[in-house]
């Protein structure tokens, strides 16, 4: 998959746009193909890094997102694959 992902913490110029690995989901998870992703103020303090919080490295931006459900765990019954996410 693709992903904006930083590798250490500093400005918009530790961002980049890379290769990912294919997520695999438990039993109680979603996997939803992402159409559309907003970054926000979350994103941009987890990117400048906050005194006290660790943030795991390297870290995968986007919290906002929209797109389709691609996968269910076999405990999830609240949406089917194909269902759109908003």
């Amino acid at each position: 998959m693709k992903a904006v992902i930083f590798n250490q913490h500093g400005g918009p110029e530790v961002l980049q746009y890379a290769d990912a690995p294919d997520p695999t989901i438990k039993a109680n998870e979603v996997l939803v193909e992402v159409k559309a992703c907003a970054l926000n103020h979350l994103d941009v303090w987890a990117r400048s890094g906050l005194p006290g919080v660790k943030i795991p490295l390297p870290h995968i931006l986007g919290n906002d997102t929209a797109g389709v459900v691609r996968a269910v765990g076999e405990l999830v019954s609240w949406v089917q694959t194909g269902d759109e996410e908003k």
